[in-house]
């Protein structure tokens, strides 16, 4: 009886040993995720732009892809963009392609201005005689209205004889153009001079309307806040100001009448 079952053990000690190496049994074990692919950071936009558009933060998104996918689109290290205020896209992009550097050009980039500008629009350059309009928040690729200070009696723009206001009898402010684009902003090193050199984007038609304000009067300039706003409620005389000032001087035989 002893025999029997020793044989029995051997036999199924022989059994279990095959089993095993046929691999019939096998064990729990706890898969080790593989982490040694390598990956890139690339970047997408969250909605399409158009050439010359403004770039915005809150428009990329950023997210890992592997580095076989990342090489196929062409991107061969991290994307991080650099984005200033007054970045545009040099052309048209998707939400769904990989973006790079290249695509954005910023203010200080050679060539900024003809990316920025619209088609049938001209850049148009001036200097303002103050740079107090800068700390209103005014950046490349803001709008802003241009205003025209002038006065009846005299010509207070860049072809009058005397820079200072001999008169303010008949001073007025009106609005001269609304909503206009800032293409350039150029800081001058010189800090005595309190003019600064800005380019803005006019149509063919508001050219001629510059020329001749900056002629006959002083070009001042505000943010446009949005879209919709008009110059409505912009004008301006010195009454608006000096509610009792004795304006109009008209001669009646030898008396003086003041309107």
């Amino acid at each position: 009886m002893s025999q029997r079952l020793f044989f029995f053990i051997a036999v199924l000690t022989i059994i279990i040993g095959l089993l095993g190496l046929t691999g019939v049994f096998t064990f729990n074990q706890t898969t080790v995720e593989d982490t040694s692919t390598p990956t890139f950071q690339v970047a997408q936009l969250q909605s399409p732009m158009k050439k010359g558009e403004l770039l915005k933060r809150n428009n990329v998104r950023y997210f890992n892809v592997s580095e076989q996918e990342a090489l196929e689109k062409g991107i061969t290290h991290n994307t991080t963009l650099k984005i200033v205020s007054g970045t545009i896209a040099t052309q048209d992009l998707s939400n769904t392609v990989f973006l790079s550097q290249s695509d954005f050009i910023t203010p200080n980039d050679k060539g900024y201005i003809e990316a920025a500008i619209k088609t049938g629009m001209t850049p148009y350059s001036f200097r303002l005689k103050s740079r107090d309009f800068l700390g209103s928040g005014v950046a490349v690729g803001d709008y802003i209205d241009v205003l025209v200070l002038t006065s009846d009696e005299q010509n207070i723009g860049e072809t009058g004889r005397v820079s200072a206001i001999q008169s303010f009898r008949t001073l007025s402010v009106s609005p001269l153009l609304h909503r206009v684009k800032i293409l350039a902003i150029e800081e001058e090193d010189d800090s005595r001079d309190l003019s600064l050199p800005i380019t803005i984007e006019l149509a063919r038609e508001q050219i001629g309307k510059m020329v001749i304000a900056r002629r006959i009067g002083v070009i001042e300039v505000i943010k446009s806040l949005n879209q919709s706003e008009t110059g409505a409620g912009l004008n301006a005389d010195t009454h608006d100001v000096l509610p009792n000032f004795k304006s109009v001087t008209e001669i009646r035989g030898q008396n003086k009448a003041y309107n």
